[in-house]
């Protein structure tokens, strides 16, 4: 993949991941948060700061194991989000299109890793 490609990819994982940051914050800032609210805010918190912390080290490091580190996120981030939408029981039409967007969102987040870091053992 060329240079443009890979930061056209590096770019659009930092806004995906500065939404995550986003809507960690604003979450937080709620005076009475129910603590199924609270658990998702945290973990969207750390999850964008996480693969802030990524890609910034696919960048500057050719260590492989960041692609395997930013699987275990991927997949815990995922299982946290469909936990935490099974709180009342049965996922409504509204809820999947959430999780189908979710899953868009943490794969630009790998794809981004993966392909920072195949680029830098490249070279």
């Amino acid at each position: 993949m060329s240079k443009p490609i890979i930061i056209l990819w590096t770019v659009l994982s930092f806004v995906v991941s500065g939404i995550f940051v986003f809507y960690g914050l604003m979450l937080l800032q709620v005076e009475q948060l129910p603590p199924l609210s609270f658990i998702a805010a945290t973990v969207a918190l750390s999850y964008g700061l996480a693969t802030i912390y990524l890609l910034s080290q696919a960048w500057t490091k050719t260590d492989t194991n960041l692609i395997q580190i930013t699987k275990y996120i991927v997949v815990a981030m995922f299982i946290a989000q469909v936990v935490l939408n099974l709180d009342v029981g049965m996922i409504s039409s509204f809820e999947w299109l959430g999780l189908l967007v979710l899953s868009l969102m943490i794969g630009i987040n790998w794809f981004s890793i993966k392909s920072v870091t195949e680029y830098h053992n490249q070279a």
